[in-house]
């Protein structure tokens, strides 16, 4: 176990000083775009690596071990989002001189839809990477045996150092060594399970049913209760082109690349990537399922964990152990830059003082990713209690918010002269009716940002008809 311990603070201590030798903020915009150098490739890894999380390396191979593929084909509709937000939205995004996406609202709806936007923005972003920090904390606990709440600290403590002084520059190449770690971490358990005598258990512990990819049953009458193909590409279209198209960490490496053609290669390049490592680990379940014989776990989450402490070698337990420090850094890192960013640019609007030095603003930058960090940190502590699996947690937080959000985005790249108050309200009441959904029906998370963007779009044409009928009224 003491190997294991020294693989991962050997690791820790290396991405620090990576993230150091390669930190070049000098000035606000290099701190939030690396002054639009960034090269499309790390652009590609980041976005994977920042969209990944621990939850993906912990989630996905307890949903592999209790359904089997079938959540894989959320990543093909993720793929098709992808491939949408490079021909609709980028264009626009990189016609622009932008530090933020919400910044591209402000130009049709104004300061105050920016700013409503953005402060969405940061409280989904602090409970959605909350759960994706709390997750991260589970293996280190369980095999270090110190409180969760440590193992919070100790992650954040570490990303900071070099999120707070390099900035995107140093997030962008410490995200591409990271998502390199944790594939690693999960092809040498699968080559070991492979390996393992317990191999032959497959058939006979793991059902038929769980090597199946492509679902149908439920098209006829629980579509929208259920994954399968139809909810899966239609649903998982949604979420990419929202949390791709108008959630601003993941758009910030878009803009941080030199054009258009350079963001269009990494948006649509992670899509395949994403696919290829949902593969991974939902295989990597199922190999754990057949090498355990079937054995019943409290929660989903919990696979991974009691995996790696009981069964996974020394080295490789360390190597995995490390991937997982690195699917959780590289998001966090990204967190705090991407709500700094937003905080600086939408909220306080400093790019427009003109009286504040380069050198302040930077300090500015960095204390409030400080700030943001130990917020990210409190958050993490809410979720400890939680039952349900923390990948649908964190995506479910998201969803109900995204909906309402992307319904702005698609009425200022397709509907000119709407009104400010009519986008505003009918923002409000699409996330409204997502979290009624969530709340009150059995509804799968995959749909909540198909009825939070409809909502918006149709209560925002029905209030500029209200508007017209009263004026016309008040004119006779």
């Amino acid at each position: 176990m003491s190997f294991d311990a020294l693989i991962v603070f050997v690791y820790l201590g290396f991405v620090v000083l990576l993230g150091l030798r390669f930190s070049r903020a000098n000035t606000f915009r290099d701190f939030f775009l690396g002054n639009r150098r960034i090269p499309w490739f790390l652009a590609t890894l980041s976005i994977v690596a920042t969209e990944t999380s621990a939850l993906t390396v912990i989630s996905l191979p307890g949903i592999g071990y209790t359904s089997g593929m079938g959540f894989l084909q959320i990543a093909f509709g993720y793929f098709v989002g992808r491939i949408i937000v490079s021909i609709v939205f980028l264009p626009s995004y990189l016609e622009g001189d932008y530090f933020t996406v919400y910044q591209f609202l402000e130009k049709s709806f104004g300061s105050l839809t920016k700013k409503i936007v953005s402060l969405i923005f940061h409280i989904t972003r602090v409970l959605a990477d909350g759960v994706r920090l709390f997750a991260t904390s589970i293996p280190l606990t369980f095999i270090m045996g110190w409180d969760f709440r440590f193992s919070i600290a100790l992650i954040m403590f570490a990303t900071l150092i070099y999120t707070m002084y390099g900035g995107i520059g140093s997030v962008v190449v410490t995200d591409s060594l990271q998502l390199v770690v944790y594939l690693a971490g999960g092809l040498l358990a699968m080559g070991y399970l492979l390996f393992a005598p317990e191999v032959v258990h497959l058939r006979a512990c793991v059902p038929h049913d769980f090597f199946t990819v492509i679902t149908l049953d439920g098209i006829d009458r629980n579509i929208f209760f259920s994954i399968n193909i139809i909810s899966g590409i239609v649903g998982g279209a949604f979420v990419s082109l929202a949390s791709h198209g108008t959630d601003h960490l993941i758009v910030q490496r878009a803009l941080a690349v030199s054009d258009l053609k350079s963001a269009r290669k990494a948006m649509i390049a992670s899509g395949v990537i994403v696919i290829f490592q949902f593969a991974l680990f939902l295989a990597l379940g199922i190999l754990i399922r057949a090498h355990l014989c079937e054995k019943a776990f409290a929660r989903s989450d919990e696979v991974m964990p009691y995996f790696m402490v009981h069964n996974l070698p020394t080295g490789i337990r360390g190597i995995f152990l490390a991937g997982i420090f690195a699917s959780a850094m590289s998001t966090i890192s990204s967190s705090i830059n991407s709500l700094s960013s937003s905080t600086c640019i939408d909220l306080f609007e400093l790019d427009r003082k003109q009286s504040m030095s380069q050198r302040r603003m930077v300090m500015l930058s960095r204390a409030f990713s400080l700030l943001w960090g130990l917020i990210l940190c409190g958050a993490a502590v809410i979720f400890k209690y939680s039952s349900k699996a923390l990948v649908e947690i964190a995506l479910s937080i998201a969803s109900i918010a995204y909906g309402g959000i992307l319904g702005v985005f698609v009425m200022e790249r397709w509907w000119k002269g709407i009104s400010k108050r009519a986008v505003v309200v009918g923002m409000c009441c699409g996330i409204l009716s997502s979290a009624y959904v969530a709340l009150s029906t059995s509804l799968h998370w995959l749909f909540y940002i198909a009825i939070g963007s409809i909502v918006s779009v149709a209560v925002a044409a029905f209030f500029m008809c209200g508007m017209y009928f009263f004026t016309q009224l008040r004119l006779r």
